[in-house]
């Protein structure tokens, strides 16, 4: 269970879908009606602004490193890896779990995980 209270596994994808699917296609389900086209351009740009806005004073706290997390799909070798679970960890751990989190999402094949490594300057021996 999660701090909220939700079965982690219900918020996770398999590790070898969620290491599939493009970013595109997760965020992209199909054509916009009409109604959604119009709250994109009309009503979107100015609730963007207004949240970027909030944003202003937010520091690392569980709630966004868990929102971060969710999002890349952490699996269960995040936990296995970093011996706790997202919920536990302590803000001195968020960037190791985001690093993490990267690399899992990276680590479907071999091209991929090499690129994360680099872009993160991070130098492994295997």
């Amino acid at each position: 269970m999660s701090p909220r209270g939700k079965p982690v596994a219900s918020r996770r994808l398999s590790s070898e879908r969620a290491g599939t699917r493009s970013h595109k296609n997760r965020r992209s389900p199909g054509p916009a009606d009409a109604a959604t086209r119009r709250w994109r351009r009309d009503t979107r740009p100015k609730s963007i602004r207004a949240a970027v806005s909030a944003t202003k004073s937010l520091r690392w706290n569980h709630r966004l490193i868990e929102a971060v997390l969710d999002e890349l799909y952490v699996d269960d070798h995040f936990e296995e890896l970093l011996g706790r679970a997202a919920g536990d960890l302590r803000p001195g751990q968020y960037a190791q779990a985001v690093a993490v989190a990267l690399l899992l999402r990276h680590s479907w094949h071999p091209d991929d995980l090499a690129c994360m490594l680099t872009r993160l300057k991070l130098r492994v021996g295997n």
